[in-house]
C-alpha cells in the first residue's frame, strides 16, 4: 500500500498528473502563486514524493524532469478504500450522500451515478452488517 501524502504533496502530484515529465521550474511556477510557496518548499515536497515512490526524477541535459509513478485515479481509489476500511459499513451511505451534496456534477455525471445505483440495487443486501470491533462504532449493532 502507498504511503500517505500530505495535502501539499497532493498539490504537487496534481501538477504532475496534468503535466507528466514537468521540470521543477514548471512545477514551481504552477504552484508558487496559488499557494505562496517558495521554490525550496516545492523542491522539498518533490524530494519527499520521490522517497515515498510517488514520482521518479530524470536528468535531461541540465534540468530535472519528474514523472508520476502513481496514477491520479489509482491514488483517489486508494484514498476512498482507506476511508471505507476505517469506518463502519453502515455509514457508507453517509459518505456517498456527502459526496453528492458537496461535489459538482454535470447532468451526465448524475445520470451515470443513477445507472450505477440501479446496477447495485439488483444485488444489494437488505441490511448491512457492522463488522467494527465493539467500542469502535456508534451504529448500535453491538448490543
Amino acid at each position: 500500500m502507498e504511503q500517505a501524502i500530505s495535502a501539499a504533496e497532493w498539490q504537487v502530484m496534481r501538477v504532475l498528473w496534468a503535466h507528466p515529465g514537468s521540470t521543477s521550474l514548471f512545477i514551481i511556477q504552477a504552484l508558487e502563486d496559488g499557494f505562496d510557496w517558495q521554490p525550496a518548499t516545492i523542491k522539498t515536497l518533490l524530494g519527499r514524493l520521490r522517497k515515498k515512490n510517488y514520482l521518479s526524477m530524470e536528468k535531461v541535459d541540465t534540468r530535472y524532469h519528474y514523472w508520476p509513478l502513481v496514477g491520479e485515479g489509482e491514488h483517489l481509489n486508494l484514498q476512498v478504500q482507506t476511508i471505507l476500511e476505517n469506518s463502519c459499513s453502515t455509514k457508507n451511505v453517509d459518505l456517498v450522500r456527502h459526496l453528492l451534496q458537496v461535489g459538482s456534477y454535470s447532468k451526465a455525471d448524475l445520470e451515470d451515478i443513477q445507472k450505477e445505483i440501479r446496477v447495485q440495487i439488483a444485488t444489494a443486501a437488505d441490511r448491512l452488517v457492522c463488522h467494527c470491533l465493539p467500542g469502535q462504532c456508534t451504529c448500535g449493532h453491538h448490543h
